[in-house]
């Protein structure tokens, strides 16, 4: 057995890696959406920490996008080099 990868391997792992993307956009939009609103049991004031931890999840979504995109161009570029 050859541990060549083929086409079809390369395009399902970028098909992978567009679905994980996808997921995360739609969680950044949720988490965008989210942010600054009032939730339920709050009387009009976020504590700092809370607003602190939902930028710190963005932030760190946002980074995973960032190597997931690089990623996906990477596959591309192998997927092309297969012909």
């Amino acid at each position: 057995m050859s541990d060549e990868i083929t086409a079809d391997q390369v395009r399902q792992e970028l098909e992978d890696v567009e679905a994980e993307l996808a997921e995360l956009r739609r969680l950044e939009g949720d988490a965008q959406a989210r942010r600054g609103q009032d939730t339920d049991s709050s009387e009009g004031y976020i504590e700092p920490e809370e607003i602190a931890t939902e930028l710190t999840g963005i932030a760190e979504n946002e980074a995973i996008i960032d190597t997931l995109e690089q990623r996906r161009e990477r596959l591309q570029e192998r997927l092309k080099s297969l012909g």
